[in-house]
């Protein structure tokens, strides 16, 4: 049977794909497929995680996040396509002082945008201080004419930053499960009862359990794809930008 790797789903991914496991495993006889005590354990976790996904989607500070995040990826994206404008410009000047200023900006990854939280705000912050303090790039900016840009960069990074940390207080401030627990303990119930089925399979006669088995099989190479092709490619969907997502392992991008 193929396995989910599950420590590459977001939280939403995660949470979903128990849903989808608990819905084919609801769609039979649990009682007579001895498989009671493991499918409850799991849905009862799965409930907890849920109802823990949908308060964090729900904060306010968490939608401010989200914003901000759009507004400082905006603000970089557009340096970073005049500056790529630049490199065609009829004076060398021009694209002598864009070759610095990307040449530094690529020092510190190919995808700023789709790092993790944490990461791009220190990345941005990074970078701007080499921007400001080095004097060749601060010729580079001045030549470019990117001064406004950079101001609304920094202006960006800094809000998200003071909102990140004003949501870390607040969770301080309400104490619960965390994500990190819950996908734990989660996973454990998901393997626990996996390891039932395919038992079951086995050494049983029942050919359900030989049929959850290739379900299984079936959904976790379906959620490995998808998520193997996102990572990938880089992409994200609306969804993937909330802070729930981008501090569930700080590894996710934002």
């Amino acid at each position: 049977m193929e396995n989910p790797t599950l420590d590459r789903y977001r939280n939403s991914e995660f949470l979903q794909y128990m849903k989808d496991v608990l819905e084919l495993v609801n769609a039979n006889d649990v009682d007579v497929l001895q498989l009671t005590a493991q499918r409850d354990a799991l849905a009862t976790l799965t409930s907890q995680m849920d109802n823990l996904f949908q308060q964090e989607q729900s904060s306010g500070i968490t939608q401010e996040l989200i914003e901000l995040d759009a507004r400082r990826d905006k603000a970089f994206m557009g340096i970073k396509a005049n500056l790529e404008a630049y490199n065609y410009h009829y004076d060398e000047r021009f694209q002598s002082a864009a070759r610095s200023l990307l040449f530094n900006m690529n020092n510190y990854g190919s995808n700023i945008p789709r790092m993790n939280y944490q990461a791009e705000t220190a990345v941005i912050d990074s970078m701007l201080s080499d921007w400001e303090t080095e004097t060749d790039l601060a010729n580079a900016i001045t030549t470019t004419a990117l001064t406004d840009w950079i101001a609304e960069l920094k202006t960006a990074n800094e809000a998200f930053n003071d909102r990140y940390l004003a949501r870390i207080s607040e969770s301080a401030a309400n104490p619960a499960t965390s994500f990190t627990s819950l996908r734990e303990d989660t996973t454990d119930a998901y393997k626990t009862l996996t390891a039932h089925v395919e038992a079951h399979a086995t050494l049983g006669s029942n050919a359900t359990h030989q049929e959850l088995v290739n379900e299984f099989s079936v959904l976790a190479k379906q959620y490995n794809l998808t998520v193997g092709l996102r990572l990938s490619s880089g992409s994200t969907e609306t969804e993937s930008s909330s802070a729930s997502d981008s501090s569930e392992t700080e590894e996710d991008q934002s």
